[in-house]
C-alpha cells in the first residue's frame, strides 16, 4: 500500500486519544455505598407484586443515569418485569415477609386511610445514585423512621402509591417518575409539607449532614437540568387504620 502521509500517524493518535477521552467521561461515577444499599437483590418471578405480562412492550424506557447509577435491577431489561402501578410508577418486591397461620398480619395490607410506618433510603438516578434520603444508620437501625396517612397526599404521590397492598416487613423498590415526585422546582419551606414528604434533612447519621443530603435534592437535581427520577427501597414496619 501507499506510505502514510506526512501527518497521519500523529493525526491518528491524536484522534484515538480523543475517542478514549469521550469513553471515560461518559462513564457514570458508581456510588461506594455499603452492598445493603446499593446491590440489593433482584426479586424473583414468583414473589411481590404484579408483573409485567409476558410478551408486552416496556414503554417507559430508563435513561443512562438511572441504567448506570450503581443501582441493582435498574437495567430497561430489569425494570420491564417490574409491576406497572400507573402513570410510569414501577415497582418490584425486594423482601416478601413469611406468616405463621392464622397471623393477622398475613392479609392485613396497606390500605387508603391506613396511618403507616415505613423505613426507607431513596437515590437520585439524574445524580449518579447518590443518596438523597435515609431513615436507618449504617447499622440498620431505625434512626429516623418515616411516618405518614396514606392516600391523604402526605408523602409525595409516588410513594404515597406504592405502599398500596404491601404486607408488614415487606420492602418494594419503587421507580418514581418526575410527574410523581417532588415538586419542581422545589424550596425549603415545601420539604416536609404535604406533597413533599420525606424530608432529606429528617434522615439518620451516615449518608452525610442534613443540608448535604437537602442539597443534593434540591441544588442537585430538583432547581437542576438534572433528571429527578427517583428510586427508593421502602420497608413497612407499621400498620394502623
Amino acid at each position: 500500500g501507499a506510505a502514510p502521509a506526512p501527518g497521519d500517524s500523529s493525526a491518528r493518535r491524536s484522534s484515538l486519544l480523543a475517542a478514549a477521552s469521550a469513553v471515560c467521561a461518559a462513564v457514570l461515577w458508581r456510588p461506594t455505598a455499603s452492598r445493603a444499599e446499593a446491590e440489593l437483590p433482584l426479586p424473583s418471578r414468583e414473589e411481590g407484586v404484579r408483573r409485567v405480562p409476558q410478551g408486552k412492550k416496556n414503554d417507559t424506557v430508563i435513561n443512562s443515569y438511572t441504567e448506570n447509577a450503581g443501582l441493582s435491577g435498574q437495567s430497561n431489561k430489569d425494570v420491564a418485569q417490574y409491576a406497572q402501578l400507573g402513570d410510569g410508577l414501577r415497582a418490584a418486591t425486594i423482601f416478601k415477609p413469611k406468616f405463621d397461620d392464622g397471623d393477622p398480619n398475613a392479609s392485613r395490607t396497606v390500605q387508603d386511610g391506613d396511618r403507616i410506618t415505613v423505613d426507607l433510603i431513596g437515590y437520585l438516578t439524574g445524580w449518579n445514585g447518590n443518596i438523597f434520603v435515609r431513615t436507618q444508620d449504617k447499622s440498620g437501625f431505625s434512626e429516623k423512621p418515616l411516618t405518614f396517612k396514606v392516600g391523604n397526599g402526605d408523602a409525595i404521590p409516588g410513594l404515597d402509591r406504592g405502599v398500596v397492598g404491601m404486607l408488614k416487613g415487606e420492602k418494594r423498590r419503587l421507580i418514581i417518575p418526575p410527574k410523581l415526585g417532588y415538586p419542581r422546582p422545589c424550596t425549603d419551606e415545601m420539604l416536609g409539607k404535604p406533597g413533599a414528604i420525606p424530608d432529606p434533612r429528617e434522615s439518620a447519621s451516615g449518608s452525610g449532614a442534613p443540608w448535604e443530603l437537602r442539597n443534593r435534592l434540591l441544588n442537585g437535581v430538583l432547581n437542576n437540568a438534572r433528571d429527578d427520577t427517583l428510586v427508593i427501597d421502602v420497608k413497612v414496619t407499621r400498620i394502623a387504620s
